[in-house]
């Protein structure tokens, strides 16, 4: 493993250079901590650290978090000399700010170090370092040029996972990588394409994503590449549903309806209204059952999956139980999985409770209520409710380029499906979810608080077209001294 991993960042190293010889001028046009914030989010998801980690006292270290500690010296060298480049501390800062002291002081107040420190794992890698990406791509300058090669890379990223799920679902176990998807002692979800998060839901999340940016290519694109956006577009709706996740396939159903929903006239608004109602109404008598009921995990029958959907009345009703016990401040952040065997055996006309001993919450709004209390719910609530009102400020911004709307536009569609999918699951403790929330949840808020960048690199192009120096034309006229000029 350490022969492979040398020889890859030999090759990393060399191609590295390549690139910076042959592209350098191309690579000016991008802003380093944009790009940087982006190339986390790759690594985390596909080389994280079921890929390679190295023990540093009670904690592992991983390539993505090493960067995110390079990307944060980056930005603090920035931003100590380039001054005029400071943004100014806005209410989605704040409350982000306010979410993260509530699940840290929620944390410290109780033992940090029970199974293996879950919570201070939790804590520091699910939320201090997705906030970290959040505060250094929310401040940094940011260009079109950057925002295109973020879109790029999340379609390439989806490729990646979409081609990767179908050949999990086969069982083309030599197509998979890294191989460890495959091989991994977690097995749960194994037979559906969890892809290197060892997740369903995640891996959706993340092909959804892509499936977004790609559709952002469509209206620049000719006749070629509008072939090839629908290809890509539709090799990822095959990866989505190789996930056999149902909060994912209706997450991609809600994306593709807000990509086509918010730029789309009236008229055709009311067509998919119409459409849409007469869908539902001839599918659902026909697949509804189907949906409870279906094979998905290999070591998982298909009765075990229709039980499976009858646990979850029962995780609300021990959410209640220990909700009652300590409403304002909740039974501390991670210790769910320990706080909740006492609930187990309490008395409700004998429904099987014991059932969900070897289960987390599957609802991210009833384990914040669990773990963190009303305090923590209404901080969640206050962030998601400033998520989405900064990218709707944004995309309704008619004085914005068309990239930066998009973007805008890509934030409140992933809030929707997260959240549809936190209704099913705890979101909040699957790899990357946060890290991709908190990154485009950044560009936004930085293309609030940073419309100058935009409005400045318009107002520069602008200057150059018309100072351009003009070359003289001669036509049939030349002989009265008459020019004609084009810009260069």
């Amino acid at each position: 493993m350490e022969l492979v991993s040398l020889l890859l960042a030999i090759v990393v190293v060399i191609w590295g250079l390549v690139i910076c010889r042959y592209f350098g001028k191309r690579l000016s046009l991008f802003h380093p901590i944009p790009v940087l914030g982006m190339l986390v989010l790759l690594t985390g998801s596909v080389i994280g650290s079921d890929f390679w980690s190295l023990r540093f006292g009670p904690l592992p270290i991983t390539i993505d978090r090493l960067l995110v500690g390079v990307l944060a010296c980056m930005f603090f060298a920035r931003y100590m000399i380039h001054t005029e480049d400071r943004r100014q501390v806005n209410r989605l800062d704040i409350a982000i700010v306010c979410m993260i002291a509530v699940l840290t002081i929620s944390t410290v107040s109780h033992d940090m170090t029970v199974l293996e420190n879950l919570p201070l794992s939790r804590l520091l890698f699910f939320y201090l370092m997705p906030l970290v990406v959040y505060g250094v791509v929310r401040s940094g300058v940011l260009g079109t040029d950057d925002l295109k090669l973020i879109s790029a890379s999340f379609v390439g990223l989806g490729i990646y996972l979409a081609l990767t799920a179908i050949a999990e679902t086969r069982g083309w176990s030599s197509l998979v990588f890294p191989g460890y998807i495959m091989t991994s002692e977690f097995t749960e979800f194994l037979g559906r394409g969890r892809g290197p998060f060892l997740n369903p839901v995640s891996n959706g999340l993340f092909m959804i994503t892509g499936f977004c940016c790609v559709l952002m290519w469509w209206r620049s694109a000719k006749q070629i590449g509008k072939a090839a956006i629908a290809a890509i577009a539709l090799l990822l709706s095959v990866g989505v549903y190789c996930t056999l996740t149902r909060s994912v396939w209706l997450s991609l159903i809600v994306a593709g309806g807000w990509f086509i929903w918010f730029p789309a006239s009236r008229r055709l608004k009311s067509v998919m209204i119409v459409w849409s109602m007469l869908a539902a109404t001839a599918l659902l008598p026909v697949y509804g059952d189907k949906l409870l009921s279906f094979k998905r995990d290999k070591e998982v029958t298909q009765n075990q999956m229709e039980k499976s959907a009858q646990l979850r009345p029962l995780f609300a009703i021990v959410a209640m139980d220990m909700f009652q016990d300590r409403p304002f401040l909740g039974c501390g952040f991670g210790q769910y999985a320990r706080a909740k065997y006492p609930y187990l055996k309490a008395p409700h006309s004998g429904k099987p409770l014991t059932s969900t001993r070897t289960l987390m919450q599957h609802n991210i709004f009833l384990a914040y209520l669990t773990e963190t209390g009303l305090l923590g719910l209404m901080s969640l609530l206050l962030v998601l409710g400033m998520m989405a009102r900064a990218s709707l400020v944004v995309w309704f911004n008619q004085e914005l380029p068309f990239w930066p709307r998009q973007f805008g536009l890509l934030l409140v569609t992933i809030l929707s499906c997260d959240m549809i999918n936190g209704m099913f699951h705890d979101v909040s403790i699957i790899p990357m979810s946060n890290m991709l929330i908190f990154f485009l949840a950044g560009i936004a808020n930085n293309i609030v608080s940073g419309q100058w960048q935009f409005d400045r690199e318009a107002a520069q192009q602008n200057h150059e077209r018309l100072t351009q120096p003009t070359v003289p034309l001669r036509s049939s006229s030349a002989s009265s001294g008459t020019h004609f000029s084009t810009p260069k």
